[in-house]
C-alpha cells in the first residue's frame, strides 16, 4: 500500500476517535487513536527519504496520535526515532520536542496520583511588548489573578451561591475549586490552568444540595468557565443571559472580562487568547483592546439613568487610588496631592477594586449639582490608567 492509502486510513480512524471522544467514550476513542497511529507509522515506512516535509508532518501525526491514545512509550519511541535522523525539517523537530515535554508532564502527573477535573484552559498573551516565551512579571501575575477569580466566581455560580461582593471565596468553595497553574508549551507567552478534583467532597455540602450533586456541578467548572468567557466577549446581550441568568453575576463577569482584555493602546499587549487545550473544541476566544469599549457600552445600557441633562455632567479623574470603604460607599483618589472622595462605590466588588489600591486609575464620575461639595461625585466606572490610556 502507498503512503496515501495508509495516511487516508489513519485519518478515518482519527475522525472516528474524535467523535467518540466528544461522546465521552474515552476507552473506545483511545483504541481508534492507536489504530490511527499505527497506520501513520505504516505510512512513514512507505515514504521516499527525499520528501522531507511530508516525513515531518507524518512523524508528528504518528507521535501525536499515540499520545492521544495514552500510549506514551510508543509516542516517545516515534519522536526519538525520527529526531535521531537528519530527515526532519526544523518545524517538525520543534513540534516533536514540545510533544516530548508534554508527555513528561503527563507521566509525572500520573505518578503523583493528583487528579484534575476534565478540561484545561490555555491562556496566550500576544503582541505589544510580549516576547516569545517571556512577558513582564507584573502583567503575568495580574492575568493569572484575574483568571483565577473568574474560576472561583464560576464555581460559586454553579453552586447557586449568592454573588460574593466582599472578601475571599469560602474554604468550601476553595476545596471544590483549586486552580493550578501549568507551564504551557513555548509560544508568545502562554500558561495553562486546570482545576484539581476535590479530595474530600463527601464532607462538603451546600444548602439544598447534596455533596454528590455539588461534585457533579463542579465537574463542569472548566467547561462553564469557557462558556462564560465566550458569551461575555462575543454575545453579552444574548448568549450571556442564557448562560448566566442572574443579573448581578452577569455584571460581575462583564467587569472581569473588561479587566482581562488588553489595554486600549495595545502597547503592553494587544490580544489575549483563551481556549481549551483540546484540539477538537471550538475556536478560541480572543480579547482585543476594543473588547474593553464594547463591554463598557453594554454595562452603560444597564445603568440607572442618573444624569439630570441640564445640570449634571460626566467627568474623569486621573490619580492614585489611595483608600476605599465599599461598605460605606466611597473611594478616595489622590490627584496631585489633593484627595477626591467619590461616592456610589458600594456596588463594586472588592476583589476587583482591591488590587487597584496604590496604583494609578481613571475614574469616570457623575458630578451631581444638587449635592453638597463633599458628596458631589458619584462613581460610574473605575479602571487602571495603564489599561485605558
Amino acid at each position: 500500500m502507498s503512503w496515501l492509502a495508509h495516511h487516508t486510513r489513519s485519518e478515518a480512524y482519527a475522525s472516528q476517535a474524535e467523535e467518540l471522544y466528544r461522546r465521552h467514550e474515552g476507552g473506545r476513542a483511545a483504541e481508534l487513536y492507536c489504530l490511527a497511529a499505527e497506520a501513520e507509522v505504516d505510512a512513514l515506512d512507505n515514504l521516499d527519504p527525499n520528501k522531507i516535509r511530508t516525513i515531518g508532518i507524518t512523524a508528528i501525526s504518528a507521535a501525536s496520535l499515540y499520545f492521544k491514545a495514552q500510549e506514551f512509550l510508543q509516542a516517545k519511541k516515534i519522536a526519538h526515532q525520527w529526531l535521531a535522523t537528519d530527515l526532519l525539517p526544523p518545524f517538525a523537530v520543534q513540534e516533536l520536542e514540545e510533544l516530548l515535554q508534554v508527555i513528561r508532564y503527563e507521566e509525572s502527573l500520573a505518578k503523583s496520583g493528583i487528579q484534575f477535573i476534565e478540561g484545561e484552559v490555555l491562556v496566550s498573551v500576544k503582541g505589544g511588548e510580549i516576547l516569545y516565551g517571556a512577558a513582564p512579571l507584573d502583567l503575568v501575575l495580574r492575568k493569572v489573578d484575574q483568571i483565577s477569580k473568574i474560576f472561583y466566581r464560576t464555581t460559586e455560580m454553579l453552586l447557586d451561591l449568592p454573588l460574593r461582593t466582599r472578601g475571599n471565596p469560602s474554604q468550601d468553595v476553595r476545596r471544590y475549586c483549586d486552580p493550578w497553574l501549568f507551564q504551557a508549551l513555548p509560544g508568545s507567552y502562554q500558561f495553562a490552568v486546570r482545576v484539581r478534583k476535590p479530595q474530600d467532597h463527601e464532607q462538603l455540602s451546600f444548602p439544598g444540595m447534596s455533596s454528590a450533586e455539588a461534585e457533579l456541578r463542579v465537574e463542569q467548572i472548566t467547561k462553564k468557565f469557557l462558556e462564560v468567557i465566550r458569551a461575555t466577549t462575543q454575545d453579552p446581550e444574548g448568549e450571556l443571559i442564557a448562560i448566566v441568568p442572574k443579573e448581578d453575576y452577569r455584571k460581575a463577569f462583564l467587569k472581569s472580562a473588561q479587566d482581562l482584555a488588553p489595554p486600549l493602546t495595545g502597547k503592553a499587549f494587544d490580544q489575549i487568547e483563551i481556549k481549551s487545550s483540546s484540539d477538537i473544541e471550538p475556536r478560541p476566544v480572543v480579547l482585543f483592546p476594543e473588547t474593553r469599549s464594547v463591554i463598557k457600552e453594554v454595562l452603560k445600557k444597564n445603568e440607572p439613568k442618573s444624569l439630570q441633562p441640564s445640570e449634571d455632567r460626566v467627568i474623569s479623574f486621573k490619580g492614585i487610588l489611595r483608600n476605599l470603604h465599599l461598605d460605606n460607599d466611597w473611594i478616595e483618589i489622590s490627584i496631585n496631592g489633593e484627595t477626591k472622595k467619590i461616592y456610589g462605590a458600594g456596588e463594586e466588588i472588592d476583589d476587583r477594586v482591591g488590587p487597584m489600591v496604590n496604583r494609578r486609575v481613571v475614574a469616570e464620575v457623575v458630578e451631581k449639582s444638587d449635592r453638597s461639595v463633599d458628596k458631589r461625585y458619584s462613581l460610574r466606572d473605575l479602571q487602571l490608567e495603564e489599561d485605558v490610556l
